[in-house]
């Protein structure tokens, strides 16, 4: 895993991602990314989206890299 480039984000906080990286990643136009914060780093996956505890495909809610659908939430609210 040796992909690396310096990019900056303009003033509407939109950053290209090198072709280099969504080659190594196959990430092509109109695919879908997900996005978060591990201490200090910004995190880009491809990939799709499904609820981590049932696989539903209807996301509402991320919690760092985890996907939880709203049936997912209600069920953990009613613990």
């Amino acid at each position: 895993m040796g992909k690396g480039n310096l990019s900056k984000i303009d003033n509407l906080g939109r950053v290209v991602i090198p072709k280099s990286i969504r080659k190594a990643l196959n990430i092509e136009h109109n695919d879908e990314i997900s996005m978060y914060v591990d201490g200090e780093s910004l995190v880009i996956n491809k990939g799709y989206r499904v609820c981590t505890l049932c696989g539903s495909k209807v996301i509402k809610h991320q919690i760092g890299a985890k996907f939880l659908c709203d049936k997912c939430v209600k069920n953990i609210k009613d613990l």
